[in-house]
């Protein structure tokens, strides 16, 4: 963090292996399986020009929680969102752990609907819903 405050890791949560570079780029992230969520601690990075987290950063984690959330916290499906949908609610501050909870609504073979929350410091800040595609092969590289 730039400003070299020691960062606690909030119990429960650890640190997860990220294997997107999108993702990495806006992390690091952590991850909580019981219940599931997926969270990151906001730096100046992170904000806009008002002093709180930027709305796109809320709905990365948003959209990546999403895909957590759906695949139950085990390792990251292979899918595209087809919508997410974002009801800002209260600025999110700088300098503090935020995480996405949720919970799957319905899951079929392919398609799975799922909604939930961002929330910090005990506020929810971002509720969101979502609708992923899941890929059920990789696609062989040529």
């Amino acid at each position: 963090m730039s400003d070299k405050t020691a960062i606690e890791i909030p119990e429960g949560f650890e640190k997860l292996d990220i294997r997107s570079e999108f993702a990495a780029f806006n992390g690091p992230l952590y991850q909580r399986t019981n219940p599931i969520a997926l969270g990151f601690f906001s730096e100046d990075r992170h904000s806009n020009i008002n002093g709180v987290v930027h709305g796109g950063m809320l709905a990365t984690l948003a959209d990546i929680g999403l895909f957590f959330i759906a695949s139950e916290g085990d390792d990251v499906m292979n899918g595209a969102t087809l919508s997410l949908n974002l009801n800002y609610i209260a600025p999110a501050p700088l300098r503090t752990f935020i995480y996405a909870e949720g919970q799957v609504i319905r899951a079929g073979r392919s398609i799975i609907f799922a909604e939930g929350r961002v929330l910090g410091k005990g506020e929810v800040l971002v509720t969101f819903s979502g609708t992923i595609k899941r890929f059920t092969k990789r696609r062989a590289s040529s």
